[in-house]
């Protein structure tokens, strides 16, 4: 790259100024970067960084192709004759900073593989930039379109300085089709890239806490970490451990033995109740106080993982590891530094609610975080986590403030969440769904003298929710309702009766799939374990009974014609739309859970079912991630539409126009419906469904 190019990049130069060095040059011998000195268009020191640039530059730009390649998935699997032959299709190509590589609507020439420097990802939504992603070190662009309609997605520009190795799309075309797994390896990194880009497509930006920031499901841990990391051994004393915590201004340290494995953490806090309160020597050693428990996260985990993480653990402490390396120690401190801080405060406040009137206004919260979630490009699956770990929390405490008033419970229980909160995807103003599991080992007349207790609790918490922001459910599957309460052995008789009785008849088949999705939100997860182990088994005796409850869903019909057009409602209330739900996510998460029954794969979330379907092989591997890409992208129109349903004023509904929709958000909703079909004919053969039936 010309010396001249580089200084007008790095805004050391102006252009004029070049203009009149080059008619100086023209007569003369000298080198322009002397004519820049000397007629002071440069300063020296500047001229010195351009020129140590270029001469970088020129470096990589004639180093070994192959070298770098065979570090690169999935070129690192080729042989080494294999290899020199796509180096020879391929030529290094520089761009400078603000270059554009592709452009989004144009015909896609070129497959790039990044070798340095860094360039972002976006698209073009109402009119604004909307950055998807950013392309380092190892990264591609161009396989999308040349592996599918030959138009480019999405627009790529260098923000500094970039080296790639290019190849053209005869070239790529012909590699894709000497190496067959190559195409497997670029279609499965499409689908992972498409579900990023078209999750952050479909949201929409709310500005309601706009603190919150993107990079919340883009930031790494590793980048989180601060860089003062103490590590003790089990050996050193109170007094060293303390210096070294004071000295590196942290609050907390890791604890290793004298082989570098983990022990524990410990800080100021567990050293000072040593000392002061318990009359430690500052000699004694730190190994007996030493904090136990491995509470860790992989080092390439995202922030939202972290914050996940701490609030399901209940912890502002996290180890971070690199495999069996550990990296350092995440705190919450460490993620308030990186915002997030509205979420993290909210758990407080939630927590030191004193009254359902307090938790009511704290769901208002949890609204707009919602909104700041989606609105910022958070993947849906990710904001309903949140949202549910956050509706978790209040439901919890108004458990806390119902046995506040009525006393302890006399016998262990467990408040179950069902449907979509106990999925964990719970959006806007979920109804309620829940259920009361108390326990009856070994003594049923204890069991039901602790029923009256039990009453009172579930109408006191059923309606202080009710009272926070959680409608009554209408169709009544709540804690309050004789169906949805008992002890554990009149639910194991009851879940008998609905497996081997119900679901042959077609009878209360709404209460069964909502209730097979029963998880404990709060209080004894024994109890939930034991009721799942007693409906895994009642499905394992009567194997009809999953086939004759998945019979009406592998049934509904996707609301697509022959030709892949939509078919819409005709007309009423909800003409010219369609049905998300009741054609897409119903049949989805439903037929996934079904399987899941039958695979026993004891995970509630659908997205989690789904792998663990893959993992067991009840679902093809190589369509997991489309099957959970269709279940992102119904589940982000459904905030979406809910968004939009509830800032106009209108009742909440599931009812989506297509024509509102731009191509791509068109053709992806187009794929979730026909992965619905895929799932339901998977179901159809696994479940062994009769068309006739």
């Amino acid at each position: 790259m010309k010396i001249c190019n580089i200084l007008l990049k790095q805004g050391c130069i102006e252009e004029k100024s070049i203009e009149k060095a080059l008619r100086i040059q023209a007569g003369s011998d000298k080198p322009i970067g002397e004519i820049l000195l000397e007629i002071g268009a440069v300063q020296d020191a500047a001229l010195k960084g351009a020129l140590d640039l270029q001469s970088d530059l020129e470096k990589e730009r004639f180093s070994d192709k192959t070298a770098f390649l065979e570090t690169i998935e999935p070129f690192d699997r080729l042989d080494a004759a294999s290899l020199a032959q796509i180096c020879e299709t391929m030529e290094w190509k520089q761009f400078a900073t603000g270059e554009l590589v592709q452009k989004e609507g144009t015909a896609g020439e070129f497959f790039h593989v990044v070798k340095n420097g860094l360039a972002k990802i976006f698209m073009e939504k109402d009119g604004e930039e909307k950055v998807v992603g950013f392309l380092g070190e190892g990264d591609f662009c161009g396989a999308t379109a040349l592996l599918s309609d030959g138009i480019n997605p999405s627009t790529v520009v260098t923000i500094e300085q970039t080296l790639c190795l290019a190849q053209n799309r005869d070239a790529f075309t012909a590699m894709v089709e000497i190496y067959p797994q190559f195409a497997g390896y670029f279609n499965q990194l499409i689908i992972r890239q498409s579900k990023t880009i078209f999750s952050k497509l479909l949201a929409t930006g709310t500005g309601a806490m706009a603190q919150v920031e993107p990079f919340l499901y883009s930031k790494r841990v590793k980048d989180l970490i601060s860089s003062r990391q103490v590590f003790c051994a089990e050996g050193d004393t109170l007094e060293e451990a303390a210096r070294r915590l004071i000295g590196e201004d942290v609050k907390t340290a890791v604890v290793i033995d004298s082989n570098k494995k983990f022990l524990g953490t410990i800080g100021l806090k567990e050293l000072v109740d040593a000392s002061l309160l318990k009359g430690a020597s500052p000699r004694q050693t730190i190994g007996p106080i030493v904090e136990k428990g491995l509470k860790a996260i992989n080092s390439d985990s995202y922030f939202f993982d972290a914050l996940h993480e701490m609030m399901r653990k209940r912890t502002d402490t996290l180890i971070v590891m690199t495999g069996e390396k550990i990296e350092g120690v995440l705190t919450s401190l460490d993620l308030l530094q990186f915002r997030g801080r509205e979420v993290l405060s909210l758990i407080r406040n939630i927590e030191d609610a004193r009254s359902f009137d307090e938790l009511n206004l704290l769901r208002q919260d949890v609204e707009s975080v919602l909104r700041v979630l989606i609105g910022d490009g958070a993947v849906a699956s990710h904001a309903c986590k949140i949202v549910s770990e956050l509706n978790d929390r209040i439901v919890r405490r108004a458990i806390r403030l119902s046995e506040k008033t009525l006393g302890a419970a006399p016998i262990p229980y467990a408040w179950l969440g069902l449907g979509s909160e106990g999925r964990k995807e719970q959006t806007l103003l979920t109804d309620q769904d829940n259920a009361i599991l108390f326990d009856s080992t070994g003594n049923r007349e204890k069991a039901r003298s602790a029923e009256e207790y039990f009453k009172a609790l579930s109408d006191r918490v059923v309606n202080g929710l009710n009272e926070c922001g959680f409608p009554l459910c209408k169709g009544n599957i709540m804690a309050t309702n004789p169906r949805y309460f008992g002890d554990l052995s009149s639910w194991q008789e009851k879940t008998a009766r609905w497996i081997s009785v119900s679901a042959e008849k077609g009878e209360d088949l709404v209460d069964i799939y909502t209730f097979l999705d029963f998880r404990a939100v709060y209080g004894s997860e024994i109890l939930e374990e034991t009721l799942r182990s007693h409906v895994i088994g009642e499905f394992r005796k009567h194997t009809y009974a999953l086939r004759m409850l998945a019979q009406p869903i592998v049934s509904i019909p996707i609301p697509l014609g022959f030709f892949k057009n939509f078919l819409v409602e005709k007309n009423g209330k909800y003409k010219n739309t369609v049905n998300i739900k009741t054609h897409g996510l119903l049949p989805l998460s439903t037929c996934v859970k079904l399987l899941a029954f039958f695979g026993e794969v004891a995970e509630v979330n659908t997205l989690e079912r789904i792998r663990g379907l893959a993992e067991k092989g009840i679902i093809p591997t190589d369509r997991s991630e489309f099957f959970e890409q269709a279940f992102e992208t119904f589940l982000a129109l459904k905030i979406h539409n809910n968004l939009n349903n509830l800032d106009q004023g209108r009742d909440f509904s599931n009812n989506i126009n297509p024509a509102l929709l731009g191509t791509k958000q068109k053709q992806l909703l187009k794929d979730s419906f026909l992965a619905v079909s895929e799932m339901q004919k998977i179901t159809k053969d696994v479940l062994r469904v009769a068309d006739n039936a």
